[in-house]
């Protein structure tokens, strides 16, 4: 007997299960959590920049007074009266599928941004800073095929 032979027409079927919500189309290019410092004056000023302009989600975690949930990872924000220095100067690494969109409005905004080339063919990254002035790189996600 072939398998054609016995084959029932395929149904849908209603899943009951919770649905899991589909998670922010921001990349954060890390193992673990990242965490950036801000002062109280300009933790306001983050919600626009990271929700608006690069589609994080806010996280609500009682641990912290402000975090932003990426595909992954989370962006997690200390906030000081005075800021302590920084142990090194590298960059908060984003990946987005609206980088065009992200550039576009930041430039619209008159917001400063310098562009960096990378060594492979085609690779942009925009480098800029938050509100609270911690350095980010913003690099494309392009659609493979």
């Amino acid at each position: 007997m072939r398998v054609e032979d016995t084959a029932q027409p395929l149904k849908p079927v209603t899943d009951f299960r919770p649905r899991m919500p589909e998670p922010p189309v921001v990349r954060l290019i890390s193992i673990d959590d990242v965490s950036i410092h801000a002062t109280p004056a300009t933790s306001a000023l983050l919600d626009a920049f990271y929700i608006e302009l690069l589609a994080f989600e806010r996280d609500d975690d009682p641990a912290h007074a402000i975090a932003y949930r990426a595909e992954k990872n989370r962006l997690i924000v200390e906030v000081f009266d005075v800021v302590p220095p920084r142990d090194d100067f590298r960059p908060v690494q984003l990946a987005t599928p609206l980088f065009d969109a992200f550039v576009r409005r930041i430039t619209e905004l008159e917001m400063p941004f310098e562009w960096q080339k990378g060594v492979a063919p085609g690779l942009e990254t925009a480098f800029l800073q938050d509100p609270a002035g911690n350095w980010i790189s913003v690099e494309p996600i392009r659609a493979v095929g």
